[in-house]
């Protein structure tokens, strides 16, 4: 037959076979293949799984059986006749599918034992070319060699390509010895299972004699021959009249066992196990598994992944599901702020990786050492955070106020998240650091003291420190045998700054100064005659190796002095002078327990008690410092 003619004679052939043998559908593989789920820690799902294996198992290596004995005639030339077509269909399932031919006959007047005529290739005119060479022999008695041939494709007569699907179809009409060619039925099996290779037998014996078929009982050889293959390779066996042999071969092929086995990669947080463990199903049918995900307790919010590998008879082939868990949870932080601030902002976060819903969760505030109204406005709600967003703000009004206080607290409590979203960190603590100082200044000023009388008095309450200032133009007082007389006498305080709720800062001060112009303290057999006398006291912020903290200080100046007509030269520095009736100090300062004074001139006597120009500066803790300053908040 030329080649234009057997063409035609193909593709009438392929005619004849069924539509869904004629064109097959790709597999779709792994239904759902991407999972995404919101999970909380401990908590688990499942998922049901479909796995649609290939109409015909991926990547074949298929080889063609014959048995070539001389019964086999019209089988061998409907095979022969549409060979094309079965390529063709195979290629259109499986583009990658190679081919192999082979045959056998038997011991007994027969041309060969066993034969490969092609072996494993992709070119369908060497296929056809090698289904043409079978030749018709006598085979002598019923029994064959087929056992012989199938140990052979099993051991080493084929070349296989790695991680092929193995397919033999074998057609005849009468069983195998056994053992054939030294071969048993069970070590040809074993050899089977070994190698991968699934069996698709076709029967074309009809009983009669010459033909008893692939599963008889003939001349002592047990029957079942061929449903033993089949079983134990997962291949199958039909029964054909000589002209169906190509299209049978076709739907053993598509009948062939496929066994799926799922193996779960995942992140250590996850576990995926699937039930059964595997499943067995034809080739193009679907193998439905239960699949359970769980997150580990404990978990951590964040993004895990699984990937789970349906494998077919233990190849990977793609069929890959990718299973993504997010493990979400809200928390709320923690928040301090200075009692001036205005409002605490709470930022509630979404861990684990934003959402494409909206998620909602309520709050609450409590009291702890702060209390509402009085530290803060109490409040309660829902807070949303936005889809595709991963945080969102509850906001504490903070309640400001004039009164030096310890450190205090409240918290922001949550709860009722949406659903899949569990709290992490469900309370934030709101702390309320007091803004006003720790303490306060005092101050005074005192131009005269004349046995208890005061002149010119600069902030006469000392506590707290004020802007003030006095003068009076002369005294003339008496002490028991004392005179004094002084002209021009001023005092004055000041506080820096004028506004102490602002931040203590490096100079902040308490200031005061007292002046007299000209004294003269008289009695009898004395005469002082004083100049200008000056005072100064302060109680300052400076910076230290802690922070600012109070420092102190106190001067005085006395421009001139006679006692009895006698200059005295005095200046700044202290001195005491006796006198007759007592003493005279001079620019004394005393610093004690936190209190600068400063007094430029002082006489006493048994009787009389008398100051000029004296200053005072000092520091005071508050009900909630006692040992605090001005100078710390």
């Amino acid at each position: 037959m030329n080649r234009r003619r057997t063409l035609l004679a193909l593709t009438a052939a392929a005619a004849l076979l069924t539509p869904g043998a004629a064109a097959l559908a790709a597999p779709p593989g792994v239904d759902p293949s991407t999972v995404e789920l919101n999970l909380l820690p401990g908590q688990s799902t499942t998922i049901t799984k479909n796995v649609t294996t290939a109409p015909i198992p991926p990547n074949p290596d298929l080889v063609l059986l014959a048995d070539t004995t001389g019964s086999m005639e019209n089988a061998l030339g409907n095979v022969k006749a549409n060979a094309g077509a079965v390529t063709n269909t195979v290629l259109q399932a499986q583009p990658t599918a190679q081919f192999g031919v082979a045959s056998y006959q038997d011991t007994k007047d027969s041309t060969y034992l066993f034969r490969v005529e092609r072996n494993i290739t992709a070119d369908t005119a060497e296929v056809a070319a090698g289904i043409s060479e079978w030749q018709i022999g006598n085979g002598g008695d019923t029994p064959e060699s087929a056992i012989n041939a199938l140990h052979e494709l099993a051991t080493g007569a084929m070349n296989y390509r790695p991680d092929d699907t193995k397919i033999v179809a074998w057609f005849g009409d009468a069983p195998s010895h056994d053992p054939s060619n030294g071969h048993t039925l069970a070590d040809t099996i074993a050899a089977l299972q070994a190698a991968k290779i699934r069996v698709v037998a076709v029967n074309v014996g009809n009983g009669q004699p010459g033909r008893p078929g692939l599963d008889a009982a003939d001349s002592g050889v047990p029957a079942g021959q061929a449903t033993q293959i089949v079983n134990a390779t997962g291949g199958v066996l039909l029964n054909a009249a000589d002209d169906q042999v190509a299209q049978k071969i076709i739907e053993g092929i598509q009948a062939v066992k496929s066994t799926v086995s799922p193996v779960a990669n995942c992140d250590p947080q996850l576990t995926v196990t699937n039930a059964p463990s595997s499943v067995t199903v034809d080739s193009g049918s679907t193998a439905t598994f239960t699949e359970t995900i769980a997150v580990a307790a404990g978990t951590a919010p964040g993004t895990y992944h699984c990937t789970v590998d349906y494998l077919v008879d233990g190849v990977s082939r793609g069929f890959i599901e990718n299973t993504t868990v997010h493990v979400r949870g809200l928390a709320v932080d923690d928040v301090t702020v200075s009692e001036g601030a205005g409002n605490a902002n709470f930022t509630v976060s979404l861990l684990g990786g934003a959402s494409p819903d909206p998620i909602t969760v309520n709050y609450a505030t409590a009291n702890g050492s702060a209390t509402a109204p009085a530290d803060y406005t109490a409040g309660n709600g829902t807070v949303t955070v936005p889809a595709g967003q991963t945080s969102a703000q509850v906001t504490v009004p903070i309640v400001s106020d004039a009164i030096d206080e310890v450190t205090e607290n409240f918290t922001v409590n949550l709860s009722s998240p949406s659903t899949g979203v569990g709290i992490v960190d469900g309370q934030g603590i709101g702390t309320i650091i007091d803004d006003d100082r720790d303490g306060t200044f005092s101050c005074t000023a005192t131009a005269a003291d004349v046995a208890g009388i005061t002149v010119a008095v600069a902030n006469p309450a000392n506590l707290p420190c004020a802007d003030d200032s006095e003068t009076v133009a002369s005294i003339s007082l008496n002490a028991g045998l004392l005179n004094v007389k002084s002209n021009t006498l001023t005092a004055s305080t000041d506080l820096t700054p004028d506004d102490q709720s602002l931040p203590p800062a490096a100079g902040d001060r308490a200031l005061s100064t007292a002046k007299v112009d000209k004294t003269t303290v008289s009695a009898l057999g004395l005469n002082i005659e004083l100049g200008v006398i000056e005072a100064q006291a302060s109680a300052s912020c400076v910076a230290g190796p802690g922070g600012l903290q109070p420092s102190f200080a106190g001067s005085s100046n006395i421009a001139s002095l006679k006692i009895n007509g006698v200059a005295v030269t005095v200046g700044s520095a202290p001195l005491t002078i006796p006198l007759l009736i007592g003493s005279l100090k001079l620019n004394s300062t005393v610093v004690e327990n936190g209190v600068v004074t400063q007094e430029a001139v002082a006489v006493d006597t048994p009787l009389a008690h008398v100051v000029l120009a004296k200053a005072q500066a000092d520091v005071h803790g508050s009900a909630a410092h006692p040992g605090g300053s001005p100078c710390t908040r």
